[in-house]
This record gives structure tokens, sequence and C-alpha cells, in this order.
């Protein structure tokens, strides 16, 4: 293996796989991963075209024109959570008009971070995303950091996620007469992880056209109630703003008065649930190294997505307040359903149960593989066990020794009975079962500790804080540009704009969540603390060590 020229070697080698720097990235150019978040509950459902986009044959080249980018861009943000959230923002705002502006904000500050991502993603052209860009402006530590974070939080905390939806949209389908209870909810999003955990331990995943099915039902569901929205305003019988006296921004019977800080605290929540939703927009960076002409056609295609995608959850959201009362919005959790039944009758409501449970599903199985993906090329960089890549050892004797050496007395027999049921799986077939199986369990305690709301605030601070951190290296490699010579100084630069109005609204939302969630907001600086201890143990004092950016 060749020498490291970042960091130090590993200091515990029986532990982890000695380090390659020269790999280290987890979306390098030959890692053909899937971006470390999609959209969380939509993205994941192309990870396998982008996959394949990334596994050319040799003297094949980039094959996404405009029209290919758009589409994937799109496709990317689209996600399961568009069905649920809605009830999360109707909570927070005070008149269905504030709702919708709701999502006209929170899709401008995503388009001011997509536009800032334009630069980076030209400036560091790999199909290392976000912890390329990290590393880039930062250093080591900051990438490593990123990674950490997306498999200790945002993935598993995103499948809890989309396994709720499923389950609370599933729960309508075969209970429709009255709403499940909480546990049994809890219990049927578990056992929706346990299972499709289970299938992909035995090698089976769903390939792109299996993909495709499932984005074509959630596009299919979010066309029919726009259409079916506009039919009801046309026809004005509509239950929600055209039959109220107070409009789209009259005050509500019985709303009662909120103060600044309040307001404020309400508006973020509700803006945390809408770019729960917009989220997909950062997976530029793995987009880019498949783009025939990407300084030409990637400024084109994220714009016209976040257009499209900025007016086509505002459709959709204004056919919920037209068609359901505001009171209606805030206290179901399958909007979907209860707009089918009041717009089709009983039969609409079960359609879209059926719909919006599969297409969950869907999400949820892609989901799953990814977030293993993930883990798999953190332990070939290094950054976890190399037992989660199934490269810990090569034959059984040292496996079996390798357990005995590394695992606490209490895990030490039925680690050691599963690893045996499950050598032929992991050796034959690189099924990596224990990640895996890190993966659900991680999404099963979310589920069971955390509430809908809770966890897309909490996925949204993480996140957000790596987004705002993104952003801003564009001020640092447009610093560093100033000792470049005139001639090879970067000329695409987006609006400075940008990045300033992406920070600093994303600053304030970050810290107004942690002031009104402080538990999660020491959770997350847990994860952060865990994870310097774990960079520091393996790399020292000159991992932490950074190179000039470009």
């Amino acid at each position: 293996m060749p020498a490291s020229p970042g960091l130090p070697a590993p200091k515990r080698p029986h532990d982890f796989l000695p380090l390659d720097t020269d790999s280290l990235l987890l979306g390098s150019d030959d890692d053909n991963l899937v971006s470390a978040r999609g959209s969380e509950d939509g993205g994941a459902d192309h990870h396998h075209q982008l996959n394949e986009g990334r596994s050319r044959g040799p003297g094949s080249g980039p094959s996404l024109t405009r029209l290919n980018g758009l589409a994937l861009v799109i496709s990317l943000q689209i996600g399961s959570g568009i069905f649920s959230v809605p009830t999360q923002i109707s909570q927070h705002v005070m008149t269905p008009g504030f709702g919708l502006l709701v999502w006209i904000i929170g899709g401008l500050l995503v388009w001011t971070g997509a536009s800032s991502f334009i630069e980076l993603g030209l400036r560091i052209p790999s199909n290392g995303g976000i912890q390329e860009y990290l590393r880039i402006c930062y250093g080591n530590f900051m990438g490593f950091l990123f990674t950490w974070t997306w498999v200790a939080i945002a993935k598993p905390a995103a499948n809890a996620v989309i396994s709720t939806i499923f389950a609370q949209y599933l729960m309508q389908a075969v209970w429709p007469s009255e709403p499940a209870a909480p546990w049994l909810l809890k219990c049927v999003a578990v056992g929706c992880i346990v299972t499709l955990t289970l299938v992909n331990c035995m090698g089976a995943t769903a390939g792109a056209k299996v993909a495709n099915v499932f984005l074509l039902l959630k596009l299919s569901a979010l066309g029919a109630i726009v259409l079916l929205g506009l039919i009801v305003y046309t026809a004005g019988y509509g239950e929600g703003v055209p039959a109220s006296d107070s409009g789209w921004f009259g005050a509500q019977p019985e709303q009662p008065e909120w103060d600044a800080w309040q307001w404020m605290g309400n508006f973020g929540t509700a803006l945390f649930g809408a770019l729960f939703c917009y989220g997909g927009w950062e997976t530029v960076g793995f987009v880019l190294g498949d783009m025939k002409d990407p300084e030409k056609d990637l400024g084109p295609v994220i714009n016209g997505s976040m257009a499209i995608v900025i007016f086509g959850f505002f459709l959709m959201n204004a056919a919920f307040y037209i068609c359901l009362p505001l009171e209606v919005m805030r206290e179901s959790t399958t909007v979907a359903v209860d707009f089918g039944r009041r717009t089709i009758g009983q039969w609409g409501g079960l359609v879209f149960s059926i719909v919006v449970s599969l297409s969950a599903m869907g999400s949820l199985n892609s989901n799953v593989f990814a977030t293993a993906k993930l883990l798999v090329a953190a332990s070939h960089r290094n950054y976890f066990p190399a037992i989660l890549a199934n490269l810990h050892c090569s034959t059984a004797h040292e496996e079996a020794a390798y357990l005995d050496q590394n695992l606490p007395w209490l895990f030490r027999v039925p680690v050691a009975a599963l690893a045996q049921m499950t050598q032929t799986l992991r050796w034959q077939r690189s099924v990596p079962i224990f990640a895996l199986l890190l993966n659900g369990l991680m999404a099963s305690v979310y589920v069971m500790v955390g509430s809908f709301n809770g966890l897309v605030t909490f996925i949204g601070m993480a996140e957000y804080f790596f987004f705002l951190m993104s952003v801003l290296g564009i001020l640092v490699l447009r610093r560093a540009d100033k000792h470049q010579p005139n001639g090879t100084r970067f000329r695409h630069n987006t609006w400075i704009g940008n990045p300033i109005i992406f920070a600093a609204v994303s600053g304030v939302l970050i810290l107004r969540g942690v002031i009104a969630q402080p538990l999660q907001g020491l959770g997350i600086l847990a994860v952060g603390l865990a994870g310097l201890a774990v960079f520091a143990s393996r790399f020292g004092l000159r991992g932490f060590e950074r190179s000039s950016p470009i």
C-alpha cells in the first residue's frame, strides 16, 4: 500500500486497515459511492443510477446531458417526506398563507445554497461532494467529521423518519377507521426496518428499474394532488381556504398570540420541515463528475431543478390548503389520505395510503442499502472498523482470533455465531452484513426514542451545520485565489450574496434550534466530540494539519 501523503499512519492497525490517504475521500472517483445523503428519503431511490453512471467501462466518458442532469437532480429532491411534512409545517404557522410562504422561503434558501454549490462543484470537480469540499477547505478532520455525523445521525435518523411515514400510511390502509396507537406505529416502523435490513442481508437489492417504479409512484401522487386541487379550486367547493372566513392570511379562530421569540421558534421548526423535503440539492458534487460539459450545464441544471421543485411543492401544498381545513392539516399524520377522502371519497384515501406507503418502503430499502455502502466506504478509509466492510480477515480462523481479541466477552459469543452463519454471504457475495445490522439498529433506536417532528429538526440541525461550513468554504477558496496568478484564477464565481445569505440564515436556524431543543443540540455535540476522540486516537495530532486549499 502506498505511503500516506496526508495523514499519519494509524495508531492501532489491528483495529483498522492501514491508512491510504490516496483514496481517503468517501466520494473519490473510483468509489462508485452514492451521495451521502441523496434527499434522505428520495435521493437514495436513484443511487443505482448514480452508481451505474460511475461504473463506465474503459474509454467511456461522462454521459449526462443537461436534460439528463435536470431529471436526475429533480428525482434526488423528491422524497416521501412531502406527504407528511405539511402537517409539521401547518402546526407551526398561523395561517395557510404563511404555510405556503415557508415553502417559498425554504426553497429560496436552498437555492442560495445550491448556487453556492455550483461554484464549489466547479472548483473541486470530483465526485466527492461535501466531504471533499470540507477536506479541501478545512482539512481532513472536517471531512471525517462530516462522514461520522452522517453515519451516526443523518442517515439512520432519516431512515427512522421514512419508516414512520411508511407505518402511518400503511395503518391507514389496513385500519382506516381510527388512528393507530403511537406504540403500534413504532412497532410497525421498526418491523419495516428489520425486514428490509434482513432482505438486504440476504443479498437482495432493488435495481434501477424498481427504483424508477417507486419514483413514479411519488411523482404520480404529487401530480394527482396538484390536479385534484386545481379541479376543486375551479369548482369552488374546497373545504379549506375557499370555505374559510379568514382566507389565506386572516387570523384563525382560537389561534393563540405568539411573541417574536415564539414566532421565530415556530418558523424555524416549520422551515426545517421544508428543508428536509428540499434535500438533494447538495448532491451536485455527485452529478458533476458524470456531466458532459459541467461548466456550461451545471448552472442551468441546478437553477432549473430548483425552480421546478419549488413550484411543484408550492402547488401541492396549495392544493392541500384548498381542500383541507387548517385544523385538519395540523392534526393529520397522513395528510394525503385525508386529501384523497375529501376529494374523491374513501377509495381515494385508500389509493393514496397504498401509493405513499409503497413509495416510502422503496425509499427506505434504497436508503438501507446506500447507508451500508457509506459505512463500507468509510471503513475502507479507516474511519470505521474494517469488519464493517468485511476487510478484517480472510479466513474463519483469522476472524475468530480477531473477534476474540477485539470484542468484550458479553458480545463475543453471539457475534461469533453470527459471523459463522454469514460467512458465505459476506466473503463470497460481499454483502456488508455488519454494516447493515449496525445501521438497522441505529435507525430502530431513533424510531423508538424520537418523534417525527423531533427527528426532522434533529436531522436539519446536524446537516445544515455542514452545509453552512461548506458554503463558507467559498470564502476560503476565494481568499486563496488572491495568491494565484491572474491567468489561473477561478472565473466561475457565484454571486457573493448567495453564500452570505445561506450561511447567515442557516446559522440563525441552527442557533434557534439548539436553544429550543437543547437535548438535541447536546446530542449533536456529543456525536461530534466522540468523532474528535476517534479521529485523534486514529491519526494523532498530525491528522489535524491542514494543507493550503487549491
